[in-house]
């Protein structure tokens, strides 16, 4: 595996969301195991890359369960996270009127506006301030630059004099005529945007009349030392599988509508009743906030061939021989940003069928000859007629096999994501250089 090249400086990676229980509880982690287990996604490839590009990175969070700056250290890579508390304005008004990104507190019609603004509360200015000047970061990188974080941490980079960059990881416009309002702004005062969505970044420019300059697109990075194929017999004889069966995977977060799992449902049944005489396999991996929902879903009427692994696999080794065994993957999602899930697979040599969502287009510009097949979000019809070509065309998926892991190689491994968003980081106006490397880490109060 390369080595890491010495920081030349250090950037704060701020996820989205009011706290970070909102993400990780929905999927069975709590905030040790995210900080100090938790790997792959595009988070920590983003770190992983940025290391390899010079660049050194903390992660800044939020947290309703503490009431002091909680550091936590990666046992795996050495990545650092900062935990903040939440402050108490923001903790009252989760109470109410609530916020939108609280899975617990259904987002009403009448309170949506108010829920939505309640983000902003999130992120107080003086903590975040200190937090940013403790950890030594000359540069802030926001996961998402349509969420009230971003426009709060615009705010923190011109008190502090650091330049703000935002990447695009498929949040959606916002509904709010003040979020709106305000995003012009913040978009306007941002040094960069990361995106590596075609359709994304066109809207981007019309929405905020962007110049081209200030957009790099760049996809999620892989680490292909991590992400690798194993002998397809041996995967199959370690998780009890038949030689003859013919089996399709998906894994990530249990989200119905978003990861388009009802129009997957309604294509598996479909193709099962085609070939009633063939051992036709469905393996879902992942957990989240709908769980009990997709439980009903599937036990609504038969879905034949189905194993769902009810949890979120943190263990890379398992999501390998996972993959390693199957056929081809399927992503049935309506919305990404640009999936980490689909490289993860082509990356393990397995043709992917996947809907058309943002950043998929992107992946595979040439189709088979990239290792997939893009079909239209939410037809049902057309993922099930592409999911009976590739697994019935034994040259077709050989082909698309063939080509899977050197197209991730060729645009999103780690050294070439790496060196790209370590030049874009340093080329904006305001941005670190590396004459400007930042002091290492202080303490965190």
């Amino acid at each position: 595996m390369q080595q890491d090249r010495s920081p030349r400086f250090r950037i704060g990676l701020f996820p989205w969301g009011g706290v970070v229980e909102d993400f990780l509880q929905p999927i069975g982690l709590d905030r040790r195991a995210f900080a100090e287990e938790m790997s792959g996604g595009w988070l920590f490839g983003y770190i992983a890359a940025l290391a390899r590009g010079g660049v050194a990175t903390t992660i800044l969070g939020f947290s309703e369960a503490i009431s002091e700056p909680e550091r936590r250290v990666n046992l795996t890579t050495g990545v650092a996270t900062l935990y903040l508390p939440a402050g108490r304005l923001y903790r009252r008004l989760r109470r109410w009127p609530g916020d939108s990104d609280d899975v617990h507190r259904p987002r009403t019609r009448r309170a949506a506006p108010l829920q939505d603004l309640v983000r902003y509360a999130a992120t107080p200015l003086r903590a975040t301030c200190r937090a940013i000047r403790a950890e030594g970061c000359t540069a802030i990188l926001a996961q998402e630059y349509e969420h009230p974080r971003f426009d709060m941490l615009v705010a923190v980079g011109r008190r502090l004099g650091l330049p703000v960059f935002a990447s695009f990881q498929g949040a959606p416009p916002p509904a709010n005529a003040i979020e709106r309002a305000i995003r012009r702004r913040t978009i306007g005062a941002a040094s960069g945007l990361i995106v590596a969505s075609a359709p994304e970044a066109a809207r981007i420019r019309a929405a905020y009349r962007l110049d081209e300059t200030r957009i790099a697109a760049i996809p999620n990075p892989l680490d292909l030392d991590l992400w690798r194929p194993e002998p397809r017999q041996a995967s199959r004889a370690a998780l009890s599988l038949p030689e003859g069966a013919r089996i399709v995977i998906c894994h990530g977060r249990i989200d119905i509508h978003r990861k388009g799992l009802d129009v997957l449902i309604d294509a598996w049944r479909g193709l099962a009743r085609a070939h009633p005489g063939h051992d036709l396999r469905l393996h879902l991996i992942g957990a989240g906030q709908h769980d009990g929902r997709f439980a009903e879903l599937i036990a609504a009427a038969s879905v034949p061939g189905l194993r769902w692994v009810r949890r979120y696999v943190n263990d890379r080794a398992e999501i390998r021989r996972e993959l390693s065994a199957a056929d081809a993957y399927v992503l049935a999602s309506r919305h990404e940003g640009f999936p980490v899930a689909p490289l993860e697979a082509l990356a393990c040599g397995l043709p992917v069928v996947a809907a058309a969502a943002p950043g998929v287009r992107d992946i595979f510009p040439r189709e088979a000859d990239d290792g997939g097949v893009v079909v239209p979000t939410g037809d049902a019809a057309a993922l099930r007629g592409a999911l009976e070509r590739v697994l019935f065309t034994d040259d077709l998926r050989a082909r698309m096999a063939a080509r899977a892991r050197a197209r991730v190689a060729e645009f999103a491994s780690l050294d070439a994501v790496g060196t790209q968003l370590a030049a874009f980081l340093s080329s904006r106006p305001g941005a670190p250089t590396g004459a400007e490397q930042a002091p290492p880490p202080g303490p965190s109060r």
